[in-house]
């Protein structure tokens, strides 16, 4: 009988060198079990992993509610708890915008690795889109408060840097911190949340990472457009008609680089109209 024949036919229990073998591996096994050591214990770092894995959505919403939740108090606590935090939210607006941006891009850095693996394709194209976008938010505001659809807003309630930052290098440090943020933090964290998260999540809810990025639905298309639109307050018809040109871009292309550079020229051109034209309800 040859070798092949003999391995075919000859069980651990037969082979007196196999047998020991396998006995030998049983005893390390109960000897790890019974001291404790079945399984290395998991790491602080790999227990907090663990925990994001499973909860796919957290790494979408923490950078977008933690820069939510340090812009809201100045419009929307009024003068609760004895305070004017309308007051507050302009004397320390400059602070509060750089630690808020600074703290989403520090959230999407740490979850990087959890998001969509990002499509970098279309971006010429991307570009269009975003001077395109300038042009429809700046002329969408003009018209509805020409037609009497939406008031033209007290300057009193503008954070206008050439008011509040009299000194020149405050001002002009202000206005390059508020065209970069804008520019290159807000456009991942707003594209990853709305067009990668919540446009998915509208079709599947918690399985939306089984929906391909870009997937069209009605219901999915126009909630997202309605959140974003909500999502930028008084400008809200301006921003539905924008997440609705992103949704079109993303629908269209499947990528979501290409939304992120339109968001990032349009938001940048937006912010630099503002400066030339000294118009900072925009801002």
């Amino acid at each position: 009988m040859d070798a092949a024949a003999v391995a075919e036919t000859t069980h651990f229990g037969e082979n007196p060198a196999l047998s020991i073998l396998e006995n030998s591996g049983v005893a390390r096994s109960s000897y790890r079990e019974a001291a404790g050591g079945g399984q290395a214990a998991p790491t602080l770092s790999g227990r907090i992993a663990q925990w994001f894995d499973d909860r796919p959505q957290m790494p979408y919403l923490i950078p977008f509610f933690a820069y939510v939740a340090l812009m809201a108090p100045g419009g929307m606590f009024g003068h609760a708890f004895g305070l004017d935090w309308e007051a507050l939210w302009k004397q320390y607006h400059p602070l509060i915008y750089a630690m808020e941006n600074l703290l989403a891009a520090f959230f999407l850095w740490a979850f990087w690795n959890h998001y969509t693996r990002i499509r970098w394709t279309h971006l010429p194209l991307g570009v269009i889109v975003g001077l395109f976008g300038t042009l429809l938010w700046i002329g969408i505001e003009y018209f509805d408060q020409h037609i009497g659809f939406s008031k033209v807003p007290d300057p009193a309630t503008f954070y206008n840097p050439d008011v509040m930052l009299p000194v020149a290098w405050h001002r002009w440090a202000y206005l390059a911190i508020r065209v970069a943020f804008p520019s290159l933090v807000v456009p991942f964290m707003e594209e990853l949340f709305f067009r990668d998260f919540l446009m998915r999540a509208l079709v599947r809810g918690a399985r939306f990472q089984d929906v391909p990025v870009g997937t069209f639905t009605w219901f999915s298309f126009i909630g997202m457009a309605l959140a974003f639109g909500v999502n930028h307050a008084a400008q809200w018809p301006e921003g539905i008609a924008y997440g609705l040109l992103m949704g079109a871009l993303l629908v269209r292309t499947k990528s979501l680089g290409a939304c992120i550079v339109a968001h990032g020229v349009t938001n940048c051109t937006l912010y630099l109209y503002v400066i030339y034209s000294g118009d900072w309800q925009f801002m």
